[in-house]
């Protein structure tokens, strides 16, 4: 991957350990990555930046990441943004709802360490 054409990712993740981690093994991989602290300020990024993935906590302040899901569905219905969600929540009925809200992965932070790059690599293929 040239620095030309370097994939952008927008990580959302008010948990600042968590989210410089992401930054840096993103970054060391070759991604060009941004970051989002808030709900609120995820959905200024995405249209700012334009993201080929987004990687959206769930538990975040001013606007959960559901809530973001729910936006972009509402508000730009035609977003092809690929979403993976990071949340500590095991619960299936958050992994359903945010499959049925647009999420086409939903990955345990226990999980990330070892499965994130491959997990936004297959969604970048699928994506084109």
């Amino acid at each position: 991957m040239t620095w030309t054409d370097r994939k952008r990712v927008l990580i959302a993740e008010d948990d600042g350990l968590v989210r410089e981690t992401l930054r840096t093994r993103l970054g060391v991989a070759g991604y060009e990555v941004h970051v989002a602290r808030t709900g609120t300020e995820a959905l200024q990024r995405i249209l700012a930046i334009k993201p080929d993935v987004l990687v959206l906590d769930i538990n975040m302040p001013e606007l959960d990441g559901f809530g973001v899901m729910e936006a972009l569905r509402a508000e730009q219905p035609d977003l092809k943004l690929p979403i993976m969600v990071l949340s500590a929540r095991r619960n299936e009925d958050d992994v359903k709802r945010a499959v049925a809200l647009g999420a086409r992965d939903y990955v345990l932070k226990a999980q990330a360490e070892t499965d994130l790059l491959g997990r936004i690599q297959r969604l970048l293929r699928r994506t084109g």
